[in-house]
């Protein structure tokens, strides 16, 4: 097979999008076209099968396939002769990835990206698998037969293939079909059978669930501190938390020298990932080093939510305030090789910045650097020893130490910079932006860092300002995507849920009304545009729009399902708004996959925090008094140092007097002291005026 090398091609169809990924395709000699009418009326014009592949800019295996397959020129050919081609992001398009994935789960047990997949022009799936090697190995069939064995088929037995499609479709139809019973109850039963179920997959030696891969999975571990804060004397709720978090935290899995997390282990031991690092899955765990930190008083747990908000910082916030998606698994010189160490290099690197031979000697043990190293090549993945084993042969103490260690990263840091870096998906996501919107808004609470506040509400402005746009009854509707001055595609439940999610924490950090007035006009929005009003649950998509079916799914996965946290901010809302609307809303969505959850409880963690929720008893928690009062803020600190996550927090002020009638008559007057009122159920105990008060209100 002949490589194409002509650098004057013109390209295809994907040369005028603006996702990284479509773009690192537009100039394969393939004739890719986006998702869209223009390739629908092709393939239906010209009567060919539809050839969809999905992948995303920092997969591996996605570049591997590319080299292999889609920049062969015999390859190409085949593909353009036979197939209507089309490439999909599946960031900027997960529903359709969702409904693809589906199928090709279905056609052969397993799924994966890049997820390649045979339609009809009708956009029925018949075949599909993941990755295609360009000739036989790993006991798979080449990308050529594959193609050449379709398009045969597709010539001389076409009756068959759109039949079987069709049956296919009848199958994802039965997926999705979820509908609440009127014979459910909604009880804890889920909740008790989902902690058993990971306890039983709890890795006891090094932490996670089940075996490798091993992905971090923060729905579980939000669902697991709740739990134990609901039930303290159930220990092993928070031992399985902080093993996790501590092993993680420790291990390749986490970036030692310049924070954040990489996707997942490729092994048991949390050493050696998969490089890539996405915005969620750091904004996830963020939130979860930072409540399992309100709970245990670790530093550790707190030191890796500032170093993981330094990065993101530093590597993947835009100028407009938003957040990048991710940073490549692959880098120039090969994946891992940014970073990793020979133990030449990390010595020479320290050495040449002053560092003792002692101080090297425990830099070198600290990180487990070893001549042979634990990777390819002799190179060493850096991983840190458990606190207190190096610094003790050092006779140094925990604070001396600390600063070796920040000196030592820092330079290592430095030098790491002058290497050819992992290229970076520059898009911004509005529903990761809002993950990153809570992340920060609970870092602010918790660890008491102003500018985690201000770095919050930078992102929320820019979200609301340069990610919505008005539609023709004037409703300002959400988008999907922003990059290079452009924002499109309609939004997703995903991006409304997790959005208003991050509003609702911003407001709660900074009594800020108008993220709370935001927050309630587009859960309205989010209603009257995803909500089955007949069976409860909400769509992914407004409409079906190019979609065969219009999915719903309560899955939660890597990232938390849409319709979880959904079911969450509605029952937010419910005690804020006193709307019952909102409380039907997330009763009706818990209903109708009560089935499912039921049946499997740790495949719906996310679900389950929105159930304790409604379980728990939730408090009203409405501070009366100036926002820039000292007294003020000494009592909204004591409901910040308190694990609450049953509870809603509202400043009585003039702007949310008009949003929550929690508010009325508890608005400060003039020489008033400051007050909290804590209720439940909109009942209430005598106001708190002292710190002492209102922790003793906050404990019952």
């Amino acid at each position: 097979m002949s490589q194409s090398t002509d650098s004057t091609k013109k390209g295809n169809h994907l040369l005028n999008e603006k996702s990284p990924y479509l773009l690192q395709h537009a100039q394969n000699p393939v004739d890719w076209y986006p998702w869209g009418k223009e390739a629908f009326e092709k393939a239906k014009r010209e009567n060919k099968p539809i050839f969809l592949s999905i992948g995303y800019s920092s997969c591996h295996w996605c570049h591997v396939m590319e080299r292999e397959s889609f920049e062969d020129n015999d390859i190409a050919k085949l593909l353009n002769q036979h197939f209507v081609s089309i490439k999909v992001d599946r960031e900027e398009r997960p529903d359709v990835d969702e409904i693809y994935m589906k199928a090709v789960v279905a056609m052969t047990g397993s799924g994966g990206w890049p997820l390649n997949v045979f339609l009809t022009p009708s956009l029925e799936p018949f075949y599909g698998g993941t990755y295609f090697p360009p000739s036989p190995r790993y006991g798979m069939p080449s990308f050529v037969n594959v193609l050449r064995s379709i398009s045969q088929s597709w010539r001389s037995d076409r009756k068959r293939i759109v039949d079987s499609a069709s049956q296919m479709k009848g199958s994802l139809e039965e997926l999705y079909d979820f509908k609440k019973s009127s014979d459910s109850k909604l009880d804890a039963s889920p909740i008790n059978e989902c902690f058993e179920a990971l306890a039983g997959s709890f890795d006891e030696e090094y932490g996670g669930f089940g075996t490798a891969p091993k992905f971090p999975t923060p729905s579980n571990l939000f669902f697991l501190l709740r739990y134990y804060n609901d039930k303290k004397s159930s220990k092993l709720a928070l031992k399985m938390v902080t093993k996790t978090l501590d092993a993680m935290m420790r291990g390749g899995i986490y970036d030692q020298v310049g924070g954040g997390f990489h996707r997942y282990s490729t092994d048991r031991y949390w050493l050696v990932p998969h490089f890539e690092k996405m915005l969620y899955d750091n904004a996830l765990l963020i939130s979860a080093y930072a409540e399992a930190f309100l709970l245990t008083k670790d530093a550790g747990y707190a030191n890796i939510v500032r170093e993981t908000i330094e990065w993101t910082v530093r590597e993947m916030k835009s100028e407009q305030g938003g957040f990048y998606s991710a940073i490549d698994a692959d880098s120039p010189e090969g994946e891992g090789l940014f970073y990793s160490w020979t133990l030449d290099d990390f010595s020479k690197t320290l050495s040449s910045a002053g560092f003792r031979a002692e101080e090297l000697s425990a830099l070198t043990k600290y990180f487990s650097v070893t001549r042979e190293g634990n990777f390819e090549g002799e190179r060493t993945i850096l991983a840190a020893k458990a606190p207190g084993v190096v610094e003790k042969e050092l006779g140094l103490s925990k604070t001396e130490f600390v600063e070796l260690l920040d000196r030592a990263k820092k330079t290592l840091l430095q030098t790491r910079e002058g290497r050819p870096k992992p290229s970076i998906d520059d898009k911004n996501l509005t529903g990761w932006n809002g993950l990153m919107i809570s992340a920060l808004s609970k870092a602010h609470d918790i660890l008491k860092d102003p500018s985690f506040l201000e770095i919050a509400a930078h992102c929320a402005d820019f979200v609301l300002k340069e990610l919505r746009k008005k539609d023709g009854s004037g409703e300002a509707r959400v988008l999907r995507r922003y990059r290079a001055g452009e924002a499109t595609g309609e939004g997703l439940l995903e991006d409304y849920a997790f959005l208003i999610n991050g509003l609702l924490d911003l407001y709660e950090a900074g009594f800020d009304a108008k993220y709370l007035e935001e927050a309630v006009t587009l859960s309205r929005i989010m209603i009257s545009n995803f909500f089955d009003d007949k069976e409860g649950g909400f769509y992914q998509t407004k409409v079906t729009g190019d979609l065969i079916i219009r999915p719903k799914d309560a899955f939660d996965g890597a990232l938390p399902s849409g319709n979880s946290v959904a079911a969450l901010v509605c029952l937010r809302l419910a005690e804020i708004v006193t709307d019952e609307k909102f409380r039907k809303c997330a009763n009706d969505t818990l209903l109708a996959f009560w089935e499912a959850v039921s049946r499997q409880p740790p495949s719906f963690t996310e679900m389950l925090v929105a159930l304790q929720f409604l379980l728990g008893t939730p408090k009203e928690i409405v501070v009366s008094g100036e926002s820039d009062d000292p007294a003020t803020k000494a009592l909204v600190e004591v409901i910040h140092n308190h694990f609450l996550p049953h509870s809603v927090l509202i400043l009585a002020d003039e702007k949310t007097a008009g949003i929550s009638p929690l508010v009325k008559d508890r608005l400060p007057t003039p020489g008033s002291p400051s007050r909290v009122f804590v209720c439940s159920n909109y009942s209430c105990k005598l106001p708190s005026k002292t710190e002492i008060e209102l922790t003793q209100a906050l404990s019952e």
